[in-house]
């Protein structure tokens, strides 16, 4: 499969659509329709072999051991050239508080080459109960360039707000140098996300981490839904986008030909504020950070 799907990432085709904050590539990478189509329910879960444990990759699957605990394996369906996913070497649920120093250490140990992201397992993940991360090269996510190159619409302590009216969908950026500090405010941050929304459980999000000149950032998504309406219409009415972290961060993946070609700037702005948290949420989060 992965030699396949390698190979197939030559004939991928992309094309910029223009939004109001900035430009979004559409990718037309039939390949992914596996991992954007998964069940994630929990019956669905429960009734499938983990293929992210070791007895359960693929044969031949070869990996890199890192600090003891995950693997570094290709991604089998590729969306970039050397596109890795990062998997835990126990079978443990997907979720971030538990996991953030995981994730920094990744950013750091990947060099400032790599962007190294989480998926929710609410809003992305294929496999919401291994924990994993994933890591594609920075160059493959402008969007989150022209997002530090900007002006925030709100700042307050280590965090930066980028209002969703400009950017189509709203954006939080926490950063420092101090571990400690940095996963003190997230977990803060996921606490009052908590219960300015009421959630029992982990806060629907996608966390992307950079690290450079020795200053951590994590970009972060706070979602309101996994996948728009639109994702479960039937026959042409059907728009096949389950939008994870790289399609919140600009590139949105498209298995299918048909909506590749059809998608533009205000189907894609709908979809954004559809599955995002409103600036209004975000906002009294905000206010009691």
């Amino acid at each position: 499969m992965f030699a396949v799907s390698a190979r197939e990432l030559e004939n991928v085709r992309t094309r910029l659509i223009d939004l109001s904050g900035g430009k979004v590539a559409l990718q037309f990478n039939p390949a992914r329709a596996v991992s954007s189509g998964a069940a994630v329910d929990a019956m669905s879960i429960k009734s499938r072999l983990c293929f992210l444990c070791a007895p359960n990759l693929p044969v031949g699957q070869k990996a890199v051991l890192n600090r003891d605990n995950y693997l570094i394996l290709c991604n089998p369906a590729p969306i970039f050239q050397n596109h890795f996913t990062l998997s835990h070497i126990k079978h443990r649920p997907q979720e971030i508080n538990a996991s953030l120093n995981d994730l920094l250490m990744f950013a750091k140990d990947l060099s400032d080459e790599y962007f190294v992201f989480y998926n929710g397992p609410a809003c992305g993940a294929s496999a919401p109960d291994h924990l994993h991360f994933q890591a594609v090269p920075k160059d493959s996510l402008p969007f989150i360039s022209e997002i530090f190159a900007s002006s925030p619409s709100e700042e307050k302590a280590q965090f930066k707000y980028y209002a969703g009216e400009r950017w189509g969908r709203p954006v939080l950026i926490l950063s420092g140098r101090k571990i400690g500090r940095i996963i003190n405010e997230f977990s803060r941050l996921t606490n009052i996300t908590r219960n300015v929304l009421a959630a029992k459980s982990e806060p629907m999000m996608n966390v992307i981490c950079a690290r450079e000149n020795n200053t951590w950032q994590l970009i972060i998504f706070l979602r309101r839904k996994h996948r728009p309406d639109a994702f479960f219409l039937e026959s042409e009415k059907r728009i096949f986008v389950s939008p994870g972290a790289i399609d919140m961060a600009g590139v949105i993946i498209t298995p299918r030909e048909i909506d590749f070609q059809r998608l533009d700037s205000a189907v894609i702005t709908d979809i954004y504020r559809e599955v995002s948290l409103s600036d209004e949420k975000i906002r009294q989060i905000m206010n009691k950070l």
